[in-house]
């Protein structure tokens, strides 16, 4: 209201007097006509509040095209809704002010103050949002994403199922987001890759580096390399070849691994020359090879007892200035052991001693010790095994078989003894190869008792016997013909779930052929029931099946099961493999 106009300066003092004079009908009048100017005017201004609150709701809330669209027009209608009730309430209270004096600048207020806070809010949630990296990984029904966000949130997705072993999840995970279109980098496929590579599932591998090509993500050396080793680690260094070859028509340069493990693969299978090629295009390449490439020739030499290769490369690897590892020089000293040149072995140990940098390992003294057992010199053998314990390398289950087959080999039995108790001593449970060579050593002595007492206390270490241990056991047995020793042998190693071999039936047979009176029937039922099992008899069974039932009848019996006698090579001699069900 006016404070200058006559009617409101009455209204002002009504308001100030409101029951002076209550009597006077005038008055009364006025004072009641004031009362309901004064609620229109505050419904009016309430109204204007609400309306300003619900547009400034409906402007921060993110809305799509059509929404927006409808929002305007209602905030339109709001306005022209506004403009009217304005107009009423002000002739209501007496006011007959003009529409531009009062509308526009009431409706620029109200415009004013709901965009600036839906402005301020709108970016401030945008800022937040930003901050937090919230931004939600959606599959193709749920809309728009972040691709980067997206992109990070599938690798993790991946990489936690590949730990889990659920390569379908990560399957599925790899092919929503391909479809999705999101721009993956080769990590996530070369997690899968290598989870099927490490389960065995080397097709299935290969499969998805060419899917990973075809999505538009580039392979990288990583996913190749994966896939080559695979490869190498089934003895399949052809299919290791293939996938290098494709690599480099794919336009990917290989790197040192990549070489490496195809000359690993060669070198394993023992094919040197093939391994030295690839080498050869190595350094075509201007890749500078490894210890690790050098190792693996030196290696493929040292079994094949090459010790002029073996050194030929330990020599290329020094002269391009690579530094040998303990390794290197325990492939060089098993190369003299496999050719049984023990100065040399010896020669190259005390170089790897002295070396600065390499300290020889259980497996560098074990290579010497086994080139000494090669050649059956204890002495020596027990040399370096204390050499070894000096040089405070501590021994294992593998150098002390290898000194106690030297001192067997050597006939020195009270030494090869003298040995496994240190081993026991030493807390060492030695595995079923050093309680074997015991066991034989014993029974090639004639030393029954020592035998079974070896092969009593394997079994108390917690030790299986395997086939060669019950034979080498029962082998002295039947040399005395104590037929029915070796038969209780056969029945414990039946009961331990054990196939016979053509060693335990050798011995077998020889105990029927020693036996007094001979055991003829045995002998040739036994032989005949394990000729039916699909073993393969070779040239020493079908000679002490000879012993036991008589020339002239073993070589009927060999007849009517298909096999040759027992003068004609072993090969010749063999009958049909063994079937799968056998």
């Amino acid at each position: 209201l006016k404070e200058t106009s006559p009617r409101n300066q009455r209204c002002k003092f009504l308001r100030s007097t409101p029951y002076a004079l209550p009597s006077i009908f005038p008055f009364q009048l006025a004072w009641e006509l004031h009362s309901h100017i004064q609620s229109a005017q505050s419904m009016r201004s309430e109204m204007k509040t609400t309306v300003c609150q619900h547009m400034q709701q409906f402007a921060t809330t993110p809305k799509t095209s059509e929404e927006k669209l409808r929002m305007a027009l209602l905030i339109t209608a709001i306005a022209l809704i506004i403009l009217a009730v304005d107009q009423a309430l002000a002739e209501l209270g007496g006011e007959k002010a003009p529409f531009s004096r009062s509308f526009l600048l009431e409706t620029g207020v109200v415009v004013l103050g709901m965009l600036l806070p839906a402005m301020f809010l709108r970016l401030s949630r945008g800022a937040a949002r930003t901050q937090k990296g919230d931004v939600p990984l959606a599959s193709k029904a749920q809309g728009k994403f972040e691709k980067s966000d997206a992109a990070s949130r599938v690798r993790e997705a991946v990489a936690s199922a590949a730990r889990e072993g659920d390569e379908a999840s990560a399957e599925q995970l790899l092919q929503e987001a391909i479809e999705a279109k999101i721009p993956l980098d080769p990590m996530p496929f070369n997690t899968l890759i290598l989870s099927l590579a490490r389960r065995g599932n080397r097709e299935k591998a290969g499969m998805f580096l060419k899917k990973m090509r075809s999505s538009g993500t580039a392979p990288n050396a990583v996913s190749y390399n994966i896939l080559m080793d695979a490869c190498v680690k089934a003895d399949d260094a052809a299919g290791a070849e293939v996938w290098l070859d494709r690599m480099i028509k794919d336009g990917v340069t290989p790197n040192e691994v990549s070489f490496s493990t195809v000359i690993h693969g060669r070198a394993k299978q023992g094919q040197t020359k093939l391994a030295e090629e690839w080498l050869t295009k190595m350094l075509a390449m201007d890749i500078e090879p490894s210890i690790t490439s050098y190792n693996s020739l030196i290696y493929a030499c040292g079994r094949a007892g090459d010790i002029s290769g073996a050194e030929k490369w330990f020599g290329a690897a020094v002269d391009r200035g690579t530094s040998p590892r303990v390794t290197s020089f325990s492939a060089v000293v098993d190369a003299c052991a496999k050719a049984g040149d023990v100065h040399r072995a010896e020669a190259w140990m005390e170089k790897m001693i002295a070396q600065a940098g390499v300290e020889p390992n259980v497996i560098s003294f074990s290579a010497m010790i086994d080139a000494c057992a090669k050649i059956g010199d204890a002495h020596r053998a027990k040399h370096w095994h204390q050499r070894m314990v000096t040089h405070g390398v501590k021994p294992n289950a593998h150098s002390f078989s290898t000194v106690i087959n030297a001192c067997t080999k050597s006939g020195d039995l009270n030494a090869a003894w003298e040995q496994f108790e240190q081993m026991e001593s030493a807390g060492i449970i030695g595995d079923v190869v050093v309680y074997s060579g015991l066991v034989d050593a014993c029974g090639m002595a004639g030393e029954l008792e020592l035998a079974q007492n070896a092969f009593n206390r394997m079994k108390a270490r917690g030790v299986r016997p395997n086939v060669v241990a019950y034979a080498s056991l029962a082998r002295p047995f039947a040399h005395k013909g104590d037929w029915q020793e070796v038969e209780r042998l056969a029945a414990e190693m039946e009961a331990s779930s054990l196939k016979s071999n053509e060693y335990f039936l050798y011995a077998q047979l020889l105990s029927y052929a020693c036996a007094k009176p001979r055991e003829t029937e045995r002998a040739e039922m036994l032989f005949r029931k394990e000729v039916a099992c699909g073993l393969h008899p070779n040239a020493h069974v079908v000679t002490a099946l000879g012993r036991a039932l008589g020339r002239g009848r073993a070589a009927n019996v060999l007849r009517e099961l298909g096999l040759r006698s027992p003068d004609t090579s072993e090969r010749e001699m063999r009958g049909p493999k063994r079937s799968s069900k056998a």
